[in-house]
């Protein structure tokens, strides 16, 4: 696919795509902004960002915050919700304890971090409470937020339809691989690499499929990780326990009507370990999970997607 604008932003690989031509000067400013935007009010990796500042350890009652933040958190604790409190945005002390401190691009993945791993449990979503009708969200002593789990497949729902509201234009968003697309008509349908190595190379070897809109999202453990205390460790992490999932799997994607629940649903499924492939059957989202047993498929993945390879 030729017709993108891409930037490296969020710690990963941004992609405004359009159908057919390249996306227009305004689209591209409207996903630059937002871009923008959310790194300013949700990065827990600035200490400036609204998220820090606000959400900092401190117990917090009924505080206001930005509609975007607020609209972010919201998105967060809808997938708490959604997946049993496995998708759980407060571990983000359970990251930092095992190395997890900083932009992901800043920590060495050969073994530079040797200091002991500690475990930290997460205070829980359920330490959080959020007043729709004021924008207000109380949290408890001790919560602190990590909105990488949901917060880009967010982001990427609400750039598209930002750009949709304001032009009309047909996009697609990819955020470091949670992609949300716009709805096609008349048998179009957007090109999409699922890659082997679960790298952002759309011309790397893997799976070549087409969706006519809606969202698309590859959760992996081969991607973000590092080594500290002597082990390998990963960026999903079982909210029960405060250690990186024992994941059956090492990628997971899945389709659905927005990159939000297809995120829910891939980060979920690793998130939950030997429960994560009854979970994902459960749900009846087109899905394909690899792991060392080989690739399993959902929701009719086979009958409508199939398993042509490329490259």
């Amino acid at each position: 696919m030729d017709d993108y604008y891409r930037v490296n932003a969020l710690g990963t690989t941004c992609v405004l795509a359009g159908f057919s031509e390249f996306p227009s000067d305004r689209a591209i400013s409207i996903f630059s902004k937002y871009l923008i935007d959310f790194d300013e009010t949700a990065s827990r990796f600035r200490s400036d960002s609204e998220l820090m500042t606000i959400f900092n350890g401190s117990r917090r009652s009924d505080i206001k915050v930005s509609p975007l933040l607020f609209d972010a958190i919201t998105a967060a604790m809808f997938g708490a919700g959604m997946s049993n409190g496995y998708v759980d945005p407060t571990v983000a002390r359970s990251l930092v304890a095992l190395g997890y401190d900083r932009d992901f691009r800043l920590i060495s993945q050969k073994g530079s971090r040797e200091a002991s791993i500690r475990v930290v449990l997460p205070k829980g979503y359920s330490r959080v409470r959020l007043n729709s009708e004021q924008k207000t969200i109380s949290v408890a002593e001790g919560v602190t937020f990590d909105l990488g789990a949901t917060g880009k497949a967010f982001l990427a729902d609400r750039i598209k339809t930002a750009i949709e509201a304001e032009l009309e234009e047909a996009v697609l968003v990819n955020l470091g691989g949670d992609i949300s697309a716009s709805t096609l008509d008349n048998g179009k349908y957007w090109t999409i690499n699922i890659t082997d190595d679960c790298s952002l190379d759309p011309w790397a070897s893997g799976l070549s499929i087409g969706i006519c809109g809606g969202g698309i999202t590859t959760s992996s453990t081969t991607t973000r990780k590092w080594t500290a205390g002597g082990r390998e460790i990963h960026h999903i992490i079982d909210p029960f326990n405060g250690t990186p999932a024992e994941t059956e799997f090492y990628a997971v994607t899945a389709l659905a009507g927005s990159a939000l629940d297809a995120n829910i649903a891939t980060t979920g499924t690793l998130a939950m370990g030997k429960s994560g492939r009854e979970w994902l059957a459960r749900l009846r989202l087109p899905a394909m999970a690899r792991g060392a047993r080989g690739d399993f498929y959902f929701g009719g993945w086979l009958a409508n997607i199939g398993k042509r390879r490329s490259g």
